[in-house]
């Protein structure tokens, strides 16, 4: 069969299996997508990306003659084109918006810790562990990072003004809306998995958006790194630590040459946030708690799930949304 990829169940099933067949594929795709259109995308961010796209069907790209399964490389490349690229948005680490977001999620996370608001510390699922702070300020800055990446996307695209809620409220509001200008309930879910393929929205809710986020690792180290902070630190530590200590000199040493490639004040790292698109809640179903679903598990609270591949991403959708939300 030209065009087409053989893959195994098992290998939709596994990330590190998929990647292992398909890395020879991806790395294609990636250079593809350089050249074409100067995107960089790194081969984790496409595989998952990709397994997404399989394991939902999305564009049908995949085709099960005689029960196996097949990619078609020609409708992966119609959905690269017309939906990941137009609805890729790649901020600066020193955007206004994603430094209003740092701010934002350490006070947010300081006044979790003082008791300042209502939101709890304690991770649900798990036996009500205590998260650390570290923990719940990733936590909030992944959350968050979706609604910047929606509100760039739709004002790029459309002549719009979206205002993100900063608001730090002592309540738990239940039916907060997440674009405050907008007139009816919206609620935006970001993800950090990029390979799943359910979009949520809790009761309450008129709309769901979905954005799935690619976050370096250490993010919030990477602010200091590239504002000059870190640089500050180890001269703080270089003064404060006897010179005879070789061990502890060896350590500043190593920390400074694994940060030697960036200049102090120079940003270099990029988010990006893929907007999968948003549903209507009172065209969709509720989910029960108990149920089992492909690639999740069982759903922990009643709420909207739906798959990717059934979301409204084009842009006279959303030109419709706007309408609907009356926004434009």
């Amino acid at each position: 069969m030209n065009n087409m990829q053989r893959i195994l169940k098992g290998e939709l099933k596994s990330p590190t299996k998929f990647k292992e067949k398909l890395l020879g594929y991806i790395q294609n795709l990636k250079m593809l997508i350089q050249k074409k259109y100067g995107i960089d995308f790194n081969d984790e961010e496409l595989n998952d990306l990709l397994l997404s796209v399989c394991r939902s069907n999305d564009f049908n790209v995949i085709c099960k003659p005689g029960n196996k399964i097949f990619l078609d490389e020609e409708r992966v490349l119609d959905w690269i084109d017309k939906k990941l690229l137009p609805n890729t948005v790649i901020v600066r680490l020193d955007d206004k918006d994603v430094v209003r977001l740092l701010i934002f999620c350490i006070e947010i996370t300081y006044q979790m810790f003082a008791g300042g608001t209502k939101a709890t510390v304690t991770s649900k699922g798990f036996r009500q562990r205590r998260r650390t702070f570290e923990s719940i300020l990733v936590d909030q800055f992944v959350g968050k990072l979706g609604e910047i990446m929606t509100k760039k996307f739709l004002e790029n695209n459309f002549p719009i003004k979206i205002e993100l809620d900063w608001e730090i409220s002592r309540q738990i509001e239940k039916y907060r809306n997440d674009i405050i200008n907008a007139k009816k309930n919206v609620s935006i879910k970001s993800s950090p998995t990029l390979a799943g393929i359910w979009a949520e929205a809790d009761i309450g809710y008129d709309y769901g958006i979905t954005v799935k986020c690619s976050v370096p690792q250490p993010t919030i180290l990477q602010f200091f790194i590239e504002v000059c902070g870190f640089s500050r630190l180890l001269d703080f530590a270089e003064e404060s630590i006897p010179s005879n200590n070789g061990l502890f000199k060896d350590y500043i040493g190593d920390m400074r040459k694994r940060i030697k490639g960036y200049k102090c004040g120079e940003i270099q790292t990029y988010l990006k946030g893929f907007i999968c698109g948003y549903f209507k809640t009172s065209e969709m179903s509720l989910i029960k708690k108990g149920v089992s679903l492909d690639y999740m598990g069982v759903v922990r609270k009643e709420r909207y799930l739906v798959s990717i591949r059934d979301l409204k991403w084009t842009k006279e959708e959303w030109k419709e949304f706007l309408k609907e939300v009356e926004l434009l």
